[in-house]
């Protein structure tokens, strides 16, 4: 008999953590489920762990004497995936919640036009919850378009837990290798292009932040920005012909955010010469983004941090934000 749903939990060098991602499946309360991990090519203990596992009729085990990288664990393991639902799992992720896959099931089962459901989640480091991501207040099934619509400025939707129908999945095709970084964002923006969305305001999975999470690694900021650019590019590829103005209308602005993401990344985390570097990229690819608003902010920020270091810059940009919310309530 086929499970309901089927998660892929790619390891790589994550002995130290993966335990808890696959414990964290095995007790939810849906026990119609399976787990597809995969190692690899790990350098650590990673295989071992999983192979404590090897005699659960749920767990099913990939050791690769090499390492090929997360995109073609990713797709084959999901070739492999029996499930009705599919989604991956990050081996230093793990569920919050014992009954959060049965959740999304139910919104799947209750709503025939949901093709994706994700929920809330939440940053931890260590045993310290450092914030939660709640894009919207309520749970909700959404339009696609709508999704689309807030989707296309920037990627909310955590990769670990969203479950797409397996229909869909497979309608999407597998992960783009030219999308390693930016992989998941690309299935989320196509999907909500075609169908409507399901979304969990609680968070039901915690995204483990450390010093060797993908996004800490980092790739040059060009290749990221360049990524960003092709995402939305197919994305906007896979619209319907009917789809509202607005969303087409605003693709100049949203390509022009798209190089200059990854810029305001590396200024929250303090990275100025990275900051740097992405502003000068997304500048030869649009010489007239030096004419737009959101350039003409994030070069101020980044001069202020270079004058003021990474310390000075906060406690200035918090004073101003301080200012303009009393000026704000006065008006």
């Amino acid at each position: 008999m086929e499970p309901r749903v089927s998660f892929v939990v790619p390891c790589y060098n994550y002995g130290r953590f993966v335990a808890q991602a696959i414990d964290s499946l095995l007790d939810q309360t849906l026990t119609d489920l399976e787990i597809i991990a995969v190692d690899d090519g790990s350098t650590d203990n990673s295989a071992e762990v999983l192979k404590r596992y090897q005699h659960d009729p749920r767990v099913r085990i990939v050791l690769h004497e090499q390492n090929h990288g997360h995109i073609r664990s990713y797709n084959e393991a999901l070739a492999m995936a029996r499930g009705q639902y599919v989604g991956i799992l990050s081996a230093d992720d793990y569920c919050m919640v014992r009954d959060g896959v049965a959740r999304q099931v139910a919104i799947f089962e209750e709503h025939s036009s949901v093709g994706m459901v994700y929920s809330a989640h939440t940053m931890v480091e260590g045993t310290s919850v450092l914030k939660t991501i709640a894009p919207w207040p309520a749970d909700a099934v959404r339009s696609g378009l709508d999704e689309f619509r807030s989707l296309m400025r920037g990627n909310y939707v955590l990769h670990s837990g969203t479950l797409l129908r397996r229909e869909v999945q497979d309608d999407l095709g597998p992960y783009d290798a030219r999308l390693p970084q930016s992989g998941d964002w690309d299935l989320w923006l196509r999907a909500a292009a075609s169908y409507d969305v399901g979304y969990i305001a609680q968070p039901l999975y915690a995204y483990r932040t450390h010093g060797t999470n993908m996004q800490a690694k980092g790739i040059h900021p060009w290749q990221q920005a360049a990524q960003n650019v092709f995402t939305l590019e197919r994305a906007f590829q896979a619209l319907p012909a009917d789809a509202p103005a607005d969303i087409r209308r605003a693709r100049g602005a949203v390509f022009c955010h798209a190089l200059l993401q990854t810029a305001w990344y590396d200024l929250f985390h303090g990275r100025r010469y990275r900051c740097f570097l992405g502003l000068t990229y997304a500048l030869r690819q649009r010489p007239l983004l030096i004419l737009r608003g959101e350039f003409q902010r994030l070069s101020l920020r980044l001069g202020v941090m270079a004058v003021l270091g990474g310390p000075g810059y906060r406690r200035a940009w918090d004073a101003f934000d301080r200012w303009r919310t009393r000026r704000l309530s006065a008006a």
